[in-house]
């Protein structure tokens, strides 16, 4: 009963992400503010709303904190082996040869995020580290990395949308769809996965019982795949709509939200320390996603110009052997 649970929830979010998606290419044109940016912060905020869901409720109703760090972690190595599933849909071209070299800046400040995690727990773990209050001093400084990548990233995709339209005429596609129509119908997409979320929450913790296996584990194998089906949805809309940059963006976006998530579920965790009571396999999570977004970087900028024989370019290859390897270490330390 509980796995009809997980598919009926996950094939809901699948509906809510392809909405998502397709409001937020919408919201890119009307706000003038560019697809890489609506896709690394708009979209991917909403898309990542079931691992922020699915986090405070493992925190505050469940109080397990590494089903709620797992969950998000491990779906930051899910999002990044969706590079590969996407370089499968790409065609001839490698997707990170198609993807703009502006992408680089928002996979830079993920890796920024996920080694700051890296180190947060290291010290918080072997060190006496004050608090502010019940809130971690770590997490302090993850939102605030996190609130200067927002602006980043904005004024970055402000000047190069300048840029363009200096070279050439904007053209719009969705002259039809009114600013507020795309607000509104955007928000209540993004509400209902907010609900979809604390759904899978329940979910994953009845798996945990069902399967017999560790909550760390769980947490970044099932429900990460879970919650992080709206991106792969988003994301695969987005090809097919064209649009390369907000499904790029849209990856290394939602790792950049979820790695804010970590700080979120510490402000709401009031039953001690977070990050003192993180699992270490939590930090060889961290380490896998950053160094699979290193490889994103090296395949961004190295721009191959055609895929081996294989269908899926070298860095797609690499980046889902690494996420394979990434869930096999996870599972025999926690199974």
């Amino acid at each position: 009963m509980v796995w009809l649970q997980f598919i009926i929830c996950a094939g809901l979010v699948v509906l809510v992400g392809i909405t998502l998606s397709r409001y937020a290419d919408v919201l890119a044109e009307k706000t003038g503010l560019g697809r890489s940016w609506v896709g690394a912060v708009l979209l991917a905020g909403a898309t990542s709303l079931p691992e922020l869901a699915t986090g405070i409720s493992a925190v505050i109703v469940v109080g397990d904190v590494n089903l709620a760090a797992g969950g998000v972690l491990g779906s930051c190595l899910f999002n990044l082996a969706l590079i590969a599933m996407l370089d499968l849909s790409s065609g001839t071209t490698p997707l990170l040869k198609r993807a703009h070299i502006s992408q680089v800046l928002a996979a830079g400040l993920g890796c920024i995020l996920l080694t700051s995690v890296m180190a947060s727990l290291y010290v918080t773990q072997t060190l006496t580290v004050p608090t502010l209050g019940w809130i971690g001093i770590p997490s302090v400084i993850i939102l605030g990395i996190y609130i200067l990548s927002v602006r980043m990233l904005s004024f970055y995709e402000k000047r190069r949308v300048l840029e363009v339209l200096e070279q050439q005429a904007e053209v719009y596609q969705y002259a039809s769809i009114s600013m507020t129509r795309a607000v509104v119908v955007f928000g209540l997409a993004a509400a209902a996965m907010c609900g979809l979320g604390l759904w899978l929450a329940a979910i994953g913790e009845e798996i945990t019982v069902v399967t017999g296996l560790g909550a760390s584990f769980v947490g970044a194998i099932f429900l990460a795949m879970a919650t992080s089906l709206p991106e792969m949805v988003a994301s695969l809309a987005a090809m097919r709509m064209g649009a390369v940059d907000l499904a790029v963006s849209n990856i290394f976006g939602s790792n950049i939200f979820n790695i804010a998530a970590l700080a979120i579920y510490d402000i709401v965790y009031l039953k001690g320390n977070l990050w003192a009571e993180m699992a270490p396999i939590h930090g060889f999570t961290a380490v896998a996603s950053a160094l699979m977004t290193a490889l994103a970087i090296v395949g961004l900028v190295y721009q191959a110009t055609k895929k081996p024989r294989w269908f899926v370019s070298w860095a797609g290859l690499m980046l889902l052997l690494l996420y394979i390897g990434s869930v096999y270490v996870v599972y025999i330390s926690t199974g």
